[in-house]
């Protein structure tokens, strides 16, 4: 079965990445470079799961996750960040966040993660 997921992040590269790497294991991928992007896309669809970067310029990952779940509810979200400290982690979590990744160039850790959120 293949899943919508939604891949929101200010860097270019590493979302294309992403997108690239989630798109092989077959699930059907939209990336968006901020969170005015991904509500507009929510509007019409509601993913299955979001992948969204903590920090970015305008609005951060956590205001953006506190919208979400007013907009799309059922989808899962997972934060990304290259900068995660614990203090994020908990705020994140108490937001509704099921996950916290942490940016690497291993792009095979977020796999097992996707599965996990997917199970859910």
């Amino acid at each position: 079965m293949q899943h919508s997921i939604f891949i929101v992040d200010d860097q270019p590269a590493f979302r294309n990445a992403l997108d690239k790497q989630l798109s092989r294991m077959q699930h059907r991928v939209r990336s968006f470079s901020s969170g005015q992007e991904l509500f507009l896309a929510v509007e019409e669809e509601a993913p299955n799961i979001v992948l969204l970067d903590l920090k970015m310029p305008g609005m951060s990952g956590l205001d953006v996750l506190k919208t979400l779940h007013l907009k799309a509810p059922e989808a899962v979200v997972i934060l990304l960040t290259a900068y995660g400290t614990v203090e994020d982690a908990v705020s994140a979590m108490k937001l509704g966040a099921f996950d916290f990744l942490i940016k690497t160039v291993d792009l095979e850790s977020v796999e097992p993660v996707i599965n996990r959120a997917l199970e859910y």
